[in-house]
């Protein structure tokens, strides 16, 4: 079958079939593929049936892995995975239950120094209905800003924490707790575009400002520059494997079902570049 690629929607997001990903993958195949989620951002491929080592093999050709800091959800032979169950998502603090990635639109893992380029997202188990998860392209939604405003944000700098969630260790808490310090506008490495870049949940404060001013304005931010215009949402059928790039994209998990059905999610991420 030949490789078909097709946009899932104007300004982001890709579908990819006629791959098989449990076989190798020639060259020119694997280029354009590389090169169509470097420009779509999100791309999803189809009918995959992989194993957790094909599913390490097939996202490595994307990069290489690296750490979660999920330390309750990953795989024992292969704790490059993390399993993301619903089913055994634990309360927090507050006593409420969340499921993984559905509290604030975010990019992953904002508290290390090096955050991960991608994320790759493999679907193994779905609720009857629901459970889909959103994407917004920053690269649109920064350039939509009037210039002064572009500009303003330049300069603005974000400290990141790591959250404080009964499924992170106090080992990686402490491992990944430095506060790393990354800018609010991002260039990306590969594309040259710069782009919104944060974690509302993982954000400490914006250099210069205390941190309830500093949620308050990203708040404010994300509200005006995630539209429907910049985004797509995916609705997952079982098989998908999906990549984001977190360098420019800001995704969400919708909490729409039954978390006792178990949406199971594994989730590999790929190391980047330190953000600039």
């Amino acid at each position: 079958m030949a490789v078909s690629i097709t946009p899932l929607s104007e300004n982001i997001g890709v579908e990819v079939t006629g791959v098989d990903f449990s076989q190798p993958l020639p060259a020119a195949e694997l280029a354009e593929i590389k090169q169509a989620l470097l420009d779509h951002l999100v791309m999803v491929v189809r009918d995959q049936s992989l194993d957790p080592k094909q599913l390490l093999a097939a996202v490595r050709l994307f990069g290489e892995t690296m750490e979660q800091h999920l330390t309750d959800t990953l795989m024992d032979e292969h704790p490059e995975i993390a399993v993301l169950d619903s089913s055994k998502m634990p309360p927090d603090k507050q006593g409420r239950v969340i499921p993984f990635g559905a509290r604030t639109w975010h990019t992953d893992h904002t508290n290390h120094e090096r955050p991960p380029k991608y994320t790759a997202l493999y679907a193994i188990n779905l609720p009857a209905s629901g459970g889909d998860t959103s994407f917004a392209n920053m690269n649109f939604g920064y350039t939509a800003l009037p210039q002064e405003e572009q500009a303003s944000l330049l300069d603005l700098q974000t400290v990141n924490k790591i959250e404080d969630f009964g499924y992170i260790g106090e080992e990686a808490r402490v491992k990944f707790g430095t506060l790393p310090v990354h800018p609010l506008i991002r260039t990306h490495p590969e594309t040259g575009k710069k782009a919104l870049y944060v974690h509302p949940g993982k954000l400490e404060r914006i250099v210069g400002r205390d941190p309830d001013e500093s949620q308050t304005f990203i708040n404010d931010l994300l509200d005006r520059v995630i539209t429907p215009e910049n985004t797509y949402r995916h609705k997952w059928r079982l098989g998908d494997l999906l990549f984001c790039d977190n360098r420019a994209v800001l995704h969400r998990a919708h909490k729409d079902y039954d978390m006792a059905e178990g949406r199971v999610m594994h989730r590999v991420i790929l190391r980047g570049d330190r953000p600039a």
